[in-house]
């Protein structure tokens, strides 16, 4: 109950529940270490040995990934460009999208509602640009 009202005062509440969720499992940034590795089914105990197998792994993840693409066109064709890898791999159409009417007050609402942030949205446009500028977008 009572979290229930910290929760509902809070002007963050997903950072106020994640607070209380920390206080009741008493999960204080903790930091787990490793202390073994099996790599290519030998035990590694060296931290440095181990920090360098992650090293390791993960700079070559992206290579794995575009060979592997390439072997799979080869096997197709000689095309390896990206859209050819997306038509080839994902040939399913996608359902339509039915579009509902917005006015301009719920679009007004929606823009007043974000928070002045720095950050962008896929458009990359940062929010103050847009907040700035609903006048001017607000209405065809």
């Amino acid at each position: 109950m009572h979290n229930d009202k910290l929760i509902l005062k809070s002007k963050n509440r997903i950072k106020t529940t994640w607070g209380i969720i920390k206080k009741e499992t008493g999960d204080k940034n903790r930091q787990d270490t490793i202390n073994s590795l099996k790599v290519n089914g030998t035990m590694i105990h060296d931290s440095q040995e181990i920090a360098y197998a992650f090293n390791e792994y993960f700079s070559s993840v992206a290579d794995a990934i575009i060979n592997n693409i390439r072997n799979d066109n080869d096997d197709k064709s000689n095309n390896i460009s990206h859209t050819s890898y997306l038509k080839n791999n994902f040939n399913n159409t996608f359902p339509n999208i039915k579009w509902k009417h917005a006015s301009t007050y719920e679009i007004n609402k929606i823009i007043e509602s974000l928070k002045l942030k720095n950050s962008c949205g896929y458009d990359e446009i940062p929010i103050k640009i847009l907040k700035l500028s609903t006048p001017c977008i607000l209405s065809p």
